[in-house]
């Protein structure tokens, strides 16, 4: 499907935690996929399951060789989010390893399940459709939108569904003799994106929530009609705010995200995601000062116009994240005029 000459490298960060850092150059910005296995009290629990590409595969099967590590020896796999670039080997894994235990938040198992089901391929259309409709009337032409319909259409068929054999809820624990890792439901990036931190050893498994020098795209997902009611993630960026307090609060050693750099100064970090998204809602509430303006308007003034089509709609969905967020703190509001939305401060 994909081919690329993937570089790797397999390290072992301390005596618990295995690294296998993989090459995928079209994630713009990320440039590799880190998975993780994680050694506690003779078990092995590998988080994230990586890509679902021939090449890719095969690096990682060769990186658990190098460590003398079987797929029959991973006793579990816990899932930090729904993106093809964390899930794309469970079902591999599983295969070759049915005592292996799937692990994933109820909501990333839901929207995988209802999006991958050819039963629900009018549903998805559809709520693809309610999407780009909703990104039209903020700013972007019906071209663009007719392409976030097809993008987003065929994205989950590059999923290979596989049930997970427990779902995961916020705060719940999973034992390991004394020792037990801690799942925090940290939505923002992913309606159902989770961290994992060892209470033992203070590491955190992030995923893509923290990362050591971007921040995680928070913005606009595609929802199962089903729990729309059941969460209502409206102001997601305020979700991702206070996850990172929760986090902060448990005062991890180590953070070993799913992309870039493992992070020695989680404190630290975290103080400088929060500042980043302080100043992107401050400029953001300069640009409409008495000044409406669409959405779409908006992040071409505070990100460029110059951008990739995948990066045109990122822009604009994190420039509603933080406009909605300013708009529960009564500090803009909206107004409507011929079909499109404007914002003002």
């Amino acid at each position: 499907m994909f081919k690329f000459d993937l570089k790797s490298e397999i390290s072992e960060i301390d005596n618990n935690v295995i690294r296998f850092k993989i090459d995928f150059p079209p994630f713009e910005g990320l440039s590799f996929v880190c998975m993780y296995l994680l050694k506690i009290n003779g078990s092995n629990v590998l988080i994230d399951a990586g890509l679902h590409f021939s090449d890719w595969r095969k690096k990682f099967f060769t990186g658990l060789k190098e460590f003398d590590i079987s797929v029959k020896d991973l006793d579990y796999c816990i899932v930090t989010h729904s993106h093809i670039d964390h899930i794309g080997l469970i079902k591999t894994l599983k295969r070759k390893n049915p005592d292996m235990q799937i692990l994933m938040h109820k909501i990333a198992h839901d929207l995988i399940e209802w999006s991958t089901d050819v039963k629900n391929n009018f549903e998805v259309e559809k709520s693809a459709t309610e999407l780009a409709e909703r990104m039209i009337r903020f700013g972007i032409g019906v071209e663009k939108g007719d392409r976030i319909i097809q993008f987003f259409t065929n994205f989950y068929r590059l999923i290979n569904y596989c049930k997970p054999d427990r779902l995961l809820h916020d705060n719940d624990e999973i034992l390991f003799n004394s020792n037990k890792l801690k799942i925090i439901w940290t939505p923002g990036h992913a309606a159902g994106h989770v961290c994992i931190f060892d209470i033992n050893n203070r590491y955190l498994f992030s995923g893509d929530h923290i990362l050591s020098r971007i921040t995680p795209h928070i913005g606009s997902f595609m929802m199962n009609p089903a729990f729309k009611s059941e969460y209502d993630l409206t102001n997601i960026l305020d979700y991702y705010l206070n996850s990172l307090d929760i986090i902060d609060n448990l005062n991890p050693k180590i953070i070993f995200p799913a992309h870039q750099e493992v992070i020695y100064n989680p404190h630290e970090r975290i103080l400088e995601i929060k500042k980043h998204h302080d100043i992107r809602l401050h400029e953001i509430s300069s640009i409409i000062k008495n000044n409406p303006l669409t959405p779409f308007r908006i992040s071409q003034l505070h990100f460029g116009e110059e951008l990739s089509e995948i990066n045109t709609f990122l822009a604009i969905s994190e420039v509603i994240s933080h406009l909605i967020y300013l708009e529960f703190q009564g500090k803009v509001k909206r107004l409507e005029k011929n079909g499109r939305i404007y914002f003002l401060s």
